[in-house]
């Protein structure tokens, strides 16, 4: 009985953990199609990633990967839906996936510290 607890807890986080990385990554999107500079969502990106691989370390490269994913997807729906970036990306909205360096970075810096955290303990 304890196995299927725990079982059912830690699909819990994972669900959450890809519910706030999808919406974190739509918020950083969302930011970024509306700003002229890519820095106010490329550290957006690394927060999040940051926290979800403080959360569940091993699977740190989903975050880093779904996080990211949310840019592309807010540009190219705020486009369908009519909207105009105030500095379109260069060449296309895929060129946003250069933000995996910093999401791999927050969520392997997120990994570090809850490292860190553990050998205190």
């Amino acid at each position: 009985m304890n196995m299927i607890t725990s079982r059912d807890t830690s699909l819990r986080l994972t669900a959450l953990c890809t519910t706030l990385a999808l919406l974190g990554g739509l918020i950083a999107g969302t930011l970024d199609f509306n700003a002229t500079e890519p820095q106010p969502a490329a550290l957006l990106v690394l927060i999040f990633a940051g926290i979800l691989g403080y959360f569940q370390p091993r699977t740190a490269w989903r975050w880093a990967i779904l996080v990211v994913l949310g840019l592309p997807l807010a540009h190219l729906t705020l486009r369908q839906l009519g909207f105009q970036p105030r500095d379109p990306v260069s060449p296309s909205e895929y060129a946003t996936l250069i933000a995996l360096i910093p999401g791999f970075i927050g969520a392997y810096g997120g990994v570090l510290v809850r490292k860190a955290i553990d050998v205190k303990r």
